[in-house]
């Protein structure tokens, strides 16, 4: 069940931020840039949402951008960061 919460929120952001509307469901193999034409800085804002959502500042947390090629990819990030698997900090944690 909390797996597919956070499908449903990464594919949320997604659509915000796609400028090709992909059918639904959306796939989890669906290419953020070829599929989705998302950019290289609206990743960047994609990712920053998603760490905003688990309370993680991605900076701190050295996600490498690079490697995000899928929707699948930023779910896994997602689930991640919510267990807690980046170095990072949590934000509210922070002073």
């Amino acid at each position: 069940m909390k797996t597919q919460k956070s499908y449903d929120r990464v594919c949320a952001l997604v659509l915000q931020y796609a400028q090709t509307t992909p059918d639904l469901p959306m796939a989890p193999t669906l290419s953020l840039r070829r599929d989705l034409a998302i950019d290289s800085l609206s990743l960047v804002s994609l990712t920053l949402r998603i760490g905003d959502d688990v309370g993680v500042d991605l900076i701190e947390a050295g996600v490498d951008l690079g490697n995000l090629d899928t929707v699948g990819d930023l779910v896994a990030l997602f689930q991640t960061l919510q267990t807690g698997g980046h170095h990072g900090e949590p934000t509210a944690a922070r002073g």
